[in-house]
């Protein structure tokens, strides 16, 4: 088992309830042992924290946007709380959540915990969850791209407010987010019944995408006309073993000409000499090496990816890989 701590990323738009749902899964007990980075002051408690002994400029980032700050000044704040533990200074921790701004465009961070050598020492990747405003949320995607990359990044979608959000207003916005991103889960968020934490931070290693796709509305193709149709989500089955390495460099030349088009690639995938499923993972230019995953989610010898792109057509990718691969 993978024990790198693994690193969640919470992200979502002003004012769509981040902080009050990390407040609530703080207070769970089963996530004590949780070390948090976010780059707000005075946001939330976190003195029942085990990591309340570590200063605040090592757990705290500068205020800012998060993916907008020196890319060392996370690197450092990660692996500082990572001597901390170990020298003793701190009591252990077994992830990491960090909270970003909500202007915050989260495919930098992805990258950066995909790509950072040194980091990949000690942590890994988790879940990238993002909230939505149950009332607001519409308004806000129509007119703010960063939502859009937001929702696009998710494993999981927390709708909030949904005690105060009518059918009216949630409808239209749940359909917006399976036409982003239809695969992610999604869940609601309210006062009285907040998504569990295992629901929402799975810490089991090497969690491949949920190739599971959302019923689509019967009023989608005509609700969705604005600009954010350029996003593109769907997934490529492969139904024979491939070439690791010939994959790899397929993948390498799609994100080496076109990584700005490419927002996310996950999944899992059938290798020729592996007895395993491999988790492959992909944020624009960076490609994260295939890690085993203990068994297979579907059908043994099926590989299944994720690919959530903007201004490229799922036929073009589809016809590039198996052309590559000589399917």
């Amino acid at each position: 088992m993978d024990a790198r701590a693994p690193i969640h990323v919470l992200t979502g738009f002003l004012g769509s309830g981040k902080t009050t749902l990390l407040r609530h899964l703080l207070s769970e007990p089963g996530l004590r042992d949780t070390a948090v980075v976010i780059n707000e002051f005075g946001k939330i408690g976190i003195d029942h924290l085990l990591v309340r002994e570590v200063t605040e400029d090592v757990v705290l980032l500068p205020s800012g946007c998060l993916c907008c700050i020196l890319r060392d000044d996370l690197i450092s704040s990660l692996v500082d709380l990572h001597r901390s533990m170990e020298t003793g200074r701190i009591p252990r921790f077994s992830r990491v959540a960090i909270e970003t701004t909500g202007l915050a465009d989260p495919m930098p961070i992805l990258q950066l915990i995909l790509s950072d050598k040194q980091l990949s020492q000690i942590c890994r990747l988790g879940q990238v969850v993002t909230t939505i405003d149950g009332v607001n949320g519409l308004s806000t995607i129509e007119r703010h791209h960063e939502a859009v990359r937001q929702i696009a990044a998710a494993n999981c979608l927390v709708l909030t407010k949904a005690d105060v959000a009518d059918h009216s207003q949630s409808s239209p916005v749940v359909t917006t987010l399976n036409r982003i991103n239809k695969t992610a889960r999604l869940c609601q968020s309210r006062p009285d019944a907040f998504p569990a934490a295992t629901e929402l931070f799975d810490d089991s290693p090497g969690q491949p995408a949920p190739i599971i796709f959302r019923n689509s509305s019967s009023e989608e193709s005509s609700f969705w006309s604005h600009a954010h149709d350029r996003i593109s989500t769907f997934v490529i089955r492969l139904d024979k073993p491939v070439d690791l390495a010939s994959f790899i460099e397929w993948l390498e030349l799609l994100l080496t000409s076109r990584g700005e088009s490419v927002l996310r690639v996950k999944g899992y995938l059938a290798a020729k000499d592996h007895t395993q499923p491999l988790v492959i993972q992909a944020v624009q230019r960076v490609v994260y090496r295939p890690e085993p995953l203990h068994k297979w989610p579907s059908n043994p010898g099926i590989s299944e990816l994720v690919f959530i792109t903007e201004d490229l057509t799922p036929s073009a990718v589809e016809r590039s890989l198996k052309s590559f691969l000589s399917f």
